[in-house]
């Protein structure tokens, strides 16, 4: 699920999860960056930084990070165990801002 701030994204992610869930699926959320402990604690780097500046290819390398974490740590074994993923942010999003 992608957008802005503000947008909906979490009331269109529970609508969505609760759709699918009615149909018999497993469903699992996550999101980006984050997803995960140390994804999450990539993503505090980020949005919380000091006043150094950072390189935007720093931002974009720490937030791929990220995503490869949660990709490998939380969506993939979610995918192979049958379930659906729903994300709050992925791709596009990392295009959009970075």
């Amino acid at each position: 699920m992608e957008g802005i701030e503000g947008v909906g994204k979490s009331t269109n992610i529970a609508a969505l999860v609760e759709r699918i869930e009615a149909a018999g699926h497993k469903v699992m959320t996550t999101r980006e960056p984050g997803g995960t402990p140390f994804a999450d604690d990539i993503r505090d780097i980020v949005l919380n930084r000091s006043d150094e500046p950072v390189p935007e290819i720093a931002e974009l390398l720490l937030m791929l990070a990220a995503r490869a974490i949660n990709t490998a740590n939380t969506i993939r074994p979610a995918l192979e165990a049958g379930k659906w993923v729903v994300a709050d942010r992925y791709t596009d999003s990392t295009r959009a801002y970075q």
